[in-house]
């Protein structure tokens, strides 16, 4: 797992206006991002070349509302697959 910078995919573009600090699973492919509101969503994402930058699919479900223990077991393993 890393610290990364979080961008969003919108209409087939990367934008970086309005990126989100987060934590990369690379092994699994989630981001657990937070916003600056304090808001937590975790999302598959994928890393972008170079840069501590992952991105993030227009239309990505947030995984955290279908399996809030996703979060948990993410702290809790520091996102080591099962």
């Amino acid at each position: 797992m890393r610290q990364v910078t979080v961008n969003y995919e919108f209409q087939g573009e990367v934008g970086g206006d309005y990126s989100d600090r987060g934590v990369f699973y690379a092994d699994r492919g989630l981001v657990l991002r937070c916003d600056p509101y304090g808001e937590v969503a975790i999302y598959r994402a994928k890393p972008a070349e170079g840069a501590d930058i992952v991105v993030v699919s227009e239309g990505a479900d947030d995984l955290l509302s279908d399996n809030p223990d996703l979060f948990i077991e993410l702290v809790m393993s520091g996102g080591a697959t099962k």
